[in-house]
């Protein structure tokens, strides 16, 4: 806990960059990516990325650098099915399985599966399998690949057979990649528009949009601010603001006032930025200048708001009960314990 604020992490990814998951016929590149360049780009002294090129991630490692290093309580480990440039994609399903088995107390599984990849049929098999087999509570979209492939939320015969798997089978929230193009995916595919018919369709659904959508990102918010049923991931933007402070809180403030604050959630995008701490210690300290009160009707960032952002607006969605959360891990204490070992034991 930060400050006594539950801290639950969105997204957090068990990357897998290795030679033999880069897929060089369709934007892969071996010594670096479009991935990495934006890390670069948005890193600075004390918050620095990782050049995860040709790595893949322990969870131990993963494990020492969100629980042990940080004030972090519990984290989402998220799938990415992206594979414009790797072929099981960033984040493999199974990478961020083996985390949440090895400590299931802390880490929750955000599965991942792609109908453009799977198939339509297929991708509801596969999510079927990941919620029975692999206890997935969510699951994470990446609707546009390599040369212009894409498939659309609103997309009755695609994408609203996953909807009805997913609350048919007790997961009521799913989470999609918007904007942030990498390699040669086309921006117009990673719009938001396709949010609005399939949130007036599925009202029992949660909708959950990383990035703002950037660079749609007025278009993100106003849609959001119209649909109750969609939340807001600051994945991302978190990470600009040591390189770009008052254009992250402009975003923030944007998020604030038309949003609200019960449905911004706080994600680190560990392990690029694998300082979680340094992140979690600058959101926690963040304050909205008073020009940008005062000039934009932006509101103040309360420590309320901070909490709620931090850990209680996401706990509320997947339906954890924070306090006892808080006494199962900590005790009676409310603080930190020794380190509990992996569940096999190692």
């Amino acid at each position: 806990m930060k400050n006594g604020f539950f801290v639950l992490d969105n997204a957090i990814h068990m990357y897998k960059l290795t030679d033999e998951n880069i897929d060089f016929d369709h934007g892969g590149k071996k010594s670096t990516n479009a991935l990495v360049e934006y890390a670069r780009k948005y890193s600075a002294p004390g918050y620095p990325y990782d050049d995860i090129s040709g790595r893949e991630l322990s969870v131990e490692d993963a494990y020492r650098l969100m629980f042990e290093e940080s004030d972090t309580d519990m984290a989402m480990a998220q799938t990415v099915p992206s594979h414009g440039g790797w072929k099981l994609g960033f984040s493999p399903a199974e990478n961020n399985y083996k985390l949440k088995e090895a400590y299931p107390d802390r880490v929750l599984f955000c599965g991942g599966v792609d109908p453009i990849t799977h198939g339509r049929y297929g991708a509801v098999t596969e999510m079927i399998r990941q919620i029975e087999e692999w206890g997935a509570t969510s699951f994470k979209f990446y609707q546009a690949h390599s040369g212009g492939l894409s498939w659309k939320i609103d997309d009755r015969q695609v994408a609203y057979p996953l909807w009805e798997t997913a609350l048919e089978h007790g997961v009521t929230n799913v989470q999609f990649h918007k904007g942030l193009a990498f390699n040669t995916q086309h921006i117009a595919d990673l719009a938001p528009y396709d949010l609005e018919r399939a949130a007036q369709d599925f009202p029992e659904m949660t909708f959950i949009v990383h990035h703002l959508g950037e660079p749609f990102i007025n278009e993100t918010i106003n849609i959001a601010a119209r649909y109750e049923n969609i939340h807001l991931a600051l994945t991302a933007w978190i990470n600009q603001y040591p390189v770009a402070p008052r254009a992250a809180l402009h975003a923030i403030g944007k998020c604030l006032l038309h949003v609200g604050p019960d449905r911004l959630l706080w994600g680190s995008e560990a392990f690029v930025w694998p300082k979680v701490q340094a992140y979690i210690d600058l959101f926690a300290e963040m304050q909205m200048p008073e020009d940008l009160q005062d000039g934009y009707g932006y509101p103040e960032l309360t420590d309320e708001i901070k909490e709620k952002i931090f850990g209680l607006n996401f706990a509320r969605v997947l339906g954890i009960d924070v306090k006892a959360k808080k006494k199962e891990l900590y005790g009676k204490s409310g603080k930190k314990s020794a380190k509990k070992g992996r569940k096999d034991g190692r």
